[in-house]
């Protein structure tokens, strides 16, 4: 005689299943198996920092590079909202450079932030830190000098650690 399986035997299996298939979803949707976590700890081979018309490179070895480093992997690694049509056009990226205030992250290789968006993998990620995009509290990502569209916001309380280490960072301020 064949015995039936249980209640709870049933409820396992269906969650297991349930489980997997929005795992495989959110994988296929935007490629990228770790989806769901919310860590970051890739560490960028160079920082530059546009400050009001002057350019600072940090390096690893440079005192500020850790602090800068660690408040934006927290603030990217904890993400708060998704804009999917947001962009940062070549116009705006040239003043923050040139006027504004701009953080790029360089990486020799491509790295991933876990989202279960379509915020792409990326070798550059740009984070304005003044105007509408810094009110936004924006991360555009960028396979080489041009951010694509899309952002990723950061907590307010994130973005504010993450401009606190670049104003120590930067002389005078």
């Amino acid at each position: 005689m064949r015995k039936q399986p249980g209640f709870l035997g049933v409820l396992v299996v269906l969650v297991i299943v349930t489980g997997l298939l929005v795992w495989w979803i959110g994988s296929t949707a935007n490629s990228d198996r770790l989806w769901f976590l919310r860590v970051f700890n890739a560490r960028t081979d160079w920082i530059s920092v546009y400050w009001d018309g002057e350019t600072y490179l940090l390096f690893p070895e440079d005192p500020a590079y850790e602090e800068i480093m660690s408040a934006f992997a927290d603030g990217v690694a904890h993400w708060t909202d998704y804009e999917g049509d947001a962009l940062l056009v070549d116009d705006s990226l040239e003043r923050y450079r040139t006027a504004g205030r701009l953080l790029e992250l360089h990486y020799n290789k491509s790295v991933q932030v876990h989202t279960r968006h379509l915020f792409p993998r990326a070798r550059c990620f740009f984070v304005p830190l003044a105007d509408a995009d810094a009110n936004a509290r924006r991360v555009f990502a960028g396979w080489d000098d041009t951010p694509r569209e899309a952002a990723l916001n950061l907590n307010a309380a994130r973005f504010a650690r993450l401009l606190a280490a670049i104003e120590q960072a930067v002389p005078g301020e």
